[in-house]
Order: structure tokens, then C-alpha cells, then sequence
């Protein structure tokens, strides 16, 4: 856009503003806010340029900030009669009927300000058609459209707007907490909640309170939005379901664990039979994946590369799961299934029922106690051969699975060259870690590495972590002076992000093998401390791939001095070539369905 002379006072503002109001009207709000900023940087700018700016903000679909500066425009100048009308009929756009019928009979009252009008963009509603079109909620609808349309960032934005102009409406924060939740952002999720937290919160709201704290890695504070909400849901499968999925972050051990995983399935679990196997004799084996969630949020790459490692010559490849196929949240899920079911609406019975009917021969369940009405429909699926992911606590199988995966299968994805830094060069030490696995143990383990590698700091990837209140978080668990040896990397991919790291440290627990398998594929050594069961996997993992003795410590001394031995050797920091393994893990589900159906029909 060439510059256009302006001439000076205010006539020079009042160009200014007809030159934004223009801009708005050819689709222009980016540039409409550029020409404004000049007349915005004094302490009390005009009403006029303040009112543009609501307009731009309008135009920007920022309707919260529109609002904001409407209301304030209306307070300094409570006797214009556009800005009371232009601000009643914003009103009516958001739903609120009460205050858009008295700011509109106030702007009747007052008459109208043409300089004000001649702001007002074209395609801004009218006060009387605004007023006629009013719903209930409008954001808040819209946010649940963007969702169910896959738009999950969209959805996140216009639930954020509605909490901020509607900020006691409960039902608008628990959809915008859960969206977030979705989107792997506990830290903004437990802000949107700890205002009404303070009040008390329903069953519902306090299990999304929960699982934010225990994303968070507050496990203290989580286990008691937990009790919170059992105590008043008892009966409510999902909300009984949802410590069981953090128990990982909460803490428990390996057999409390799989205790609270029986209690749930003989309360919730019902309806099972004696399963009837899919005929061994068709043409194609039908083998579907449930990914409406996940164990660990990135598993889904490692999944889908499984599924598409299927022979498709002999293998239908299924998937099931949440919104469109290809939504936002799906996307490392393209291409990896023949076929896609939105499962979201369906109840258990109904779920089940479509696997029957989809002829699936093998279910590849990725999301355990994450998914609680998936596991009830597991529990009546008669047809097929049922396998537990990665992850599942404490290892429960009936009535859910007939087999589950072996950690040391977990895929390794194709490998990336890495070369060894030189000698002398500072260590970076790094973790693609999520809060909750920066527990006591871990942070010790670390802080002492660190304090005996001066030259060394750690890398950690922006999981969360660079949100306001969880750089408080880890400046409090590792303390300031370590804390300024801690870098907060953004990496688009597990390989950007590695490619900076010298050694990677895995955390004592893990909700699947996956950060030990991303650190392996893009050629970094990992220093793993042994650990028994699902909760703790890295041990298991790096010992499966026959790196147990380079790797994988038995205790906490021996875990420092793996570190140490590698930050002061590049050649011992140089991997063998590792096996991929999501075709050999393809193979394996394959076998394992054709076994338990050839142990069947012995039966």
C-alpha cells in the first residue's frame, strides 16, 4: 500500500480514521489497525479512534476485545447516541438481550453522532436486526461447530471469547477447559478454572480440574479435585475412569494401579460374552485402530505409522475416532487408514454393534482408560481379537483385551544421521517431557547431573512448559540457579528438536516408551533408569532394542554415571543402527490375531 499524505491537526486524524474505516470495508483489518496505531500511543486517546479500534477489533473477530472498548467508549461519552447504539447491537450479537434492549432504547433517547456513524463499518448489523437475531450463547455455539467441524483452534478461540464476556456461565468454561485439555494446554485450563474452583465446581468441572492439575504435575492438588469428584459422581463411569488414565501422573504404583483398573471394570464393565471370532477364511483381515485418544498425546505418528505398515494387498486398515478425518487434531493421522468413523456420538452399545458390523477381525485399542466408552464397548465386542496399545496401566487385560504389546516393541521410526558435537563443545543435555514427568526423582537425577557438568544445560521441548504459570512450576522444582541452565525449545517435530540435543534424558515415568523411541530414531543416546511395568518403560524399551548395557541404569548412582560418561565421550555418544520396527510391529498384530483365533477354534 503506497503511503498517503496526510495533512496535519485534526484533520489529519480525521483522514486517518476515514483511511482505517475504508480498509475495514475491503476486508482490510490488518491494515486498518496499522493506520490506527499512531492514534492510539497517547495516554487518553479520542473516543473516535478508540471506537475505530472497536470496529477493527470487530472486524477481527476479537468480539471480547470489541466489547472492552465499546463499553469504555460508552463510559467516557455515556451521551453519544452511535456509541450506544453501535454498542447495543454488539450486545445482541453476543446473546445478551437485556443490555442490548436498554443501551438501544438509550441510543434512541440520545439521537445520533454522524461522526461517530460515518466510523461504523458497513457490514455491522444494525441495532434492530441484531436485536431480532438474537440466540443464546452465540460463541459458545460456534466454538461447538468449530469443534465438531475438526477446527480445534477455532474452537479454543471462540470458547475463550465467550468465558471472557460471559465469565459465570459454567457450562462455557468447562467447554473451553476441555478443549484446551484436547489441544495440550493444561496451564491455560487450570486458569480458566481456578476462579470458580475457589466457589466449588459440579463432578464434571472438578475431573477436568483434575486432570489439568495432574498434566500440570500438581498431583497433590489433583487427587484432591479427584476425591472432589467421586465423592459426588460416584456412579459416573467416565469421571471414575479419569484417575486411572492419570494414574501415571498421580503417583500410583504399578498395583494400585491395576486395582483401581479392575474396581471400574466390574462396576462399568458389563454386558461381556463369550467372544465369537470373525471367520479366519475371508478374503481380507479387517484390523481397526481406536485413536479418539491417546495414552501419550504424540503416540499418534507411532500409530499411524503401524497402520500404514500393513500389507494393503492383505490388511483393511480402520479407524476410529473423534471429528473428521481431517480435522486439526487428526492430522498425524492422514493417510494411514482405508476407512474413518467418527465415534464421538456413539454410546458403547452402539460402538460395538459397528465394529460387528464393519467386520473388524482385530482392534487396536491406543487410548485405554483416556477413552472409558471405548473400553465399555470393548468389553461387549464379541468379534474381534482385542489389543492393549502401549501404556495401559497396570497391565489389565479381561475383560477388556485378549493380548497386550509388548513395550520393547514400541516403533522406532525411521532414524536421522546424528553427528557427535567435538570434544570441549557444551553438553545440551535434553527431554521432550511433559511437567508431570519432571516428578521429585527425576528433577533430583537431573540437578545433579547438572551441577557436575558446569559447561552442560538442558533442553527441554515446549510441551506446556513455556506457559506463565508452568515456567513458575519449573523454577520452583529445580530452583533459580539451575533454572537459568534450562532452555524452553518450540520444535515443530521430535527430529527439529533433537537435532540439538546431545544426550537425551529420560524421566523415571512415562505414559508410553514413545519419548525413549523419538530420542533412538533421530540418533541420540539415551540414559534410562530401570523400572518395572508400564508406568515406568524406558528401561524396558532401550533394553529391548539391546542397548541395556550402555543405557539403561540400575539405580541412581549408576544413572549419573551413564550421563556423565557420555557428556565426556562423543565416540560413546554414537548409536548402531537401530531396527525401525513399525512394519515388524504391523506383522505382530497380524500374528497375534491368527494365533488367537487358531487357539480358539482348538477350543
Amino acid at each position: 500500500m503506497m503511503p498517503v499524505a496526510q495533512p496535519d491537526g485534526m484533520n489529519a486524524s480525521a483522514e486517518v480514521l476515514r483511511q482505517a474505516i475504508a480498509r475495514l470495508n475491503d476486508g482490510e483489518p490488518g491494515e486498518a489497525l496499522a493506520l490506527l496505531q499512531p492514534l492510539l500511543v497517547d495516554l487518553t486517546p479520542s473516543v473516535e479512534a478508540r471506537f475505530a479500534l472497536a470496529m477493527t477489533a470487530w472486524k477481527l473477530d476479537r468480539l471480547d476485545w470489541a466489547l472492552s472498548i465499546l463499553q469504555q467508549c460508552h463510559e467516557d461519552a455515556p451521551d453519544n447516541g452511535s456509541v450506544a447504539e453501535t454498542l447495543a447491537s454488539l450486545y445482541g450479537q453476543l446473546g445478551n438481550l437485556r443490555e442490548s434492549l436498554f443501551t438501544g432504547k438509550l441510543a434512541t433517547a440520545l439521537g445520533s453522532d454522524a461522526a461517530i456513524a460515518s466510523l461504523v463499518p458497513a457490514r455491522f448489523p444494525a441495532f434492530e436486526h441484531a436485536f431480532l437475531s438474537i440466540v443464546e450463547h452465540p460463541l459458545l455455539g460456534k466454538a461447538r461447530r468449530a469443534l465438531a467441524d475438526g477446527k480445534i483452534a477455532d474452537a479454543v478461540e471462540k470458547s475463550r471469547q465467550h468465558v471472557a464476556i460471559e465469565p459465570d456461565h459454567l457450562e462455557g468454561r468447562r467447554f473451553h477447559a476441555a478443549v484446551l485439555m484436547r489441544t495440550g494446554a493444561p496451564a491455560a485450563a487450570i486458569d480458566a478454572l481456578a476462579v470458580t474452583a475457589e466457589q466449588g465446581l459440579n463432578p464434571d468441572l472438578a475431573t477436568i480440574y483434575a486432570r489439568a492439575l495432574a498434566a500440570a504435575g500438581e498431583k497433590e492438588d489433583s487427587r484432591q479435585w479427584y476425591d472432589v469428584a467421586l465423592a459426588s459422581a460416584p456412579d459416573d463411569a467416565a469421571i471414575a475412569a479419569a484417575p486411572i488414565a492419570d494414574a501415571v501422573w498421580l503417583g500410583n504404583d504399578r498395583s494400585h494401579a491395576l486395582s483401581l483398573s479392575q474396581d471400574w471394570a466390574s462396576r462399568f464393565a458389563t454386558g461381556a460374552k463369550a467372544p465369537v471370532r470373525n471367520s479366519a477364511s475371508a478374503p481380507k483381515l479387517v484390523i481397526g485402530y481406536l485413536v479418539s485418544a491417546f495414552v501419550d498425546s504424540k503416540d499418534a505418528a507411532a500409530v499411524a505409522a503401524v497402520a500404514r505398515a500393513h500389507d494393503r494387498a492383505r490388511v483393511t486398515v480402520l479407524g476410529y475416532g473423534i471429528g473428521p478425518y481431517t480435522s486439526e487434531e487428526n492430522n498425524a493421522l492422514t493417510g494411514a487408514f482405508a476407512r474413518w468413523r467418527d465415534i464421538g456420538p456413539l454410546d458403547p452399545a452402539t460402538l460395538a454393534r459397528t465394529w460387528s458390523g464393519d467386520g473388524v477381525d482385530v482392534l487396536v485399542d491406543a487410548s485405554g482408560f483416556s477413552a472409558p466408552k471405548q473400553l465399555q464397548a470393548l468389553a461387549r465386542c464379541t468379534n474381534a481379537v482385542r489389543v492393549s496399545w502401549f501404556g495401559n496401566p497396570g497391565g489389565i487385560g479381561a475383560p477388556f483385551y485378549d493380548a497386550s504389546l509388548g513395550v520393547a516393541d514400541y516403533p522406532v521410526l525411521p532414524m536421522a544421521a546424528k553427528t557427535a558435537a567435538p570434544s570441549g563443545d557444551t553438553i545440551a543435555f535434553g527431554a521432550d517431557v511433559v511437567l508431570p514427568q519432571l516428578d521429585e526423582e527425576t528433577v533430583a537425577l537431573w540437578s545433579s547431573i547438572l551441577t557436575q557438568v558446569p559447561q552442560a544445560h538442558l533442553l527441554l521441548r515446549a510441551n506446556d512448559l513455556a506457559a506463565g504459570a508452568n515456567v513458575t512450576r519449573l523454577i520452583r522444582r529445580f530452583g533459580e540457579t539451575l533454572a537459568a541452565r534450562i532452555d524452553i525449545r518450540q520444535a515443530a517435530s521430535s527430529a527439529e528438536f533433537y537435532a540439538a540435543v546431545d544426550i537425551a534424558l529420560l524421566p523415571c515415568l512415562g505414559a508410553s516408551p514413545r519419548v525413549a523411541a523419538d530420542a533412538l530414531a533421530n540418533g541420540v543416546p539415551v540414559v534410562a533408569l530401570k523400572g518395572e511395568g508400564p508406568l515406568k518403560p524406558f528401561g524396558d524399551f532401550v533394553e529391548g532394542h539391546g542397548l541395556g548395557k550402555r543405557f539403561v541404569a540400575a539405580d541412581d548412582d549408576h544413572y549419573r554415571n551413564i550421563a556423565l560418561s557420555l557428556a565426556a565421550s562423543p565416540v560413546a555418544r554414537i548409536l548402531p543402527a537401530i531396527e525401525t520396527g513399525a512394519e515388524r510391529l504391523a506383522q505382530a498384530v497380524e500374528e497375534l490375531a491368527a494365533a488367537i483365533n487358531r487357539q480358539g477354534a482348538a477350543a
